[in-house]
């Protein structure tokens, strides 16, 4: 009997490593034409994962955003965002649910204050016809009383579901935004502010 359940618990443990990714999740930025998936059911997701052992399990939930980047075998490779971090990691491809983009939404459906943890963005139509108005304010907190600040403000104007704005001249602050259904897809060129301050990952819009 002793050697029956040995062995049971050998296969149960080899089952369970085989329903686990085998290696990092290799994600190297937002492309220039994001896309964006929406967990279908609460699942778990992992982060780590050199080998099955040692993937790093995630809670998410119905409704939660991520980025997909690229698949492998029955795992999406995507950059999993959570209200305590976010990072690259694994979710089964199943448990996802792509979001639609409206290739040319109308300029009032990026009006808006826009939320990312402590980060805002706040999108508004500007005087000039066709251009937005945009102010980004950005916060990294380290350790003790550390605290890192960054944004921007200016105009920039819309190219279907994709704004790229400039703030200054070469190397000043870059951002480039999607918008996707009802969020926001944000990167920067990591020159919008003090140390670990970024405009990037999945941005909501509060309520009105």
């Amino acid at each position: 009997m002793r050697i029956f359940t040995a062995l049971s618990i050998v296969i149960c443990f080899t089952a369970a490593a085989q329903d686990r990714p085998r290696k990092l999740c290799s994600f190297d930025g937002f492309s220039a034409d994001p896309k964006l998936a929406e967990v279908t059911q609460a699942t778990v997701g992992y982060f780590g994962c050199a080998s099955a052992k040692d993937c790093l399990p995630t809670n998410l939930a119905a409704g939660d955003a991520v980025t997909p980047y690229h698949t492998d075998g029955d795992w999406t490779c995507a950059y999993i965002q959570q209200s305590d971090g976010a990072g690259p990691g694994w979710v089964k491809s199943r448990d996802l649910r792509e979001v639609a983009a409206d290739p040319a939404p109308p300029l009032d459906a990026w009006f808006g204050s826009w939320r990312n943890g402590q980060g805002r963005i706040r999108i508004e139509a500007s005087r000039p016809s066709g251009k937005l108005r945009l102010a980004g304010d950005a916060e990294w907190h380290g350790v003790g009383d550390v605290v890192h600040t960054g944004n921007f403000e200016g105009e920039a104007v819309p190219e279907g579901n994709h704004l790229h704005f400039v703030e200054g001249g070469a190397g000043s602050c870059t951002v480039d935004l999607t918008l996707i259904g009802k969020y926001l897809v944000a990167s920067d060129n990591d020159g919008c502010g003090g140390m670990n301050v970024r405009f990037w990952g999945v941005w909501k819009r509060r309520a009105r």
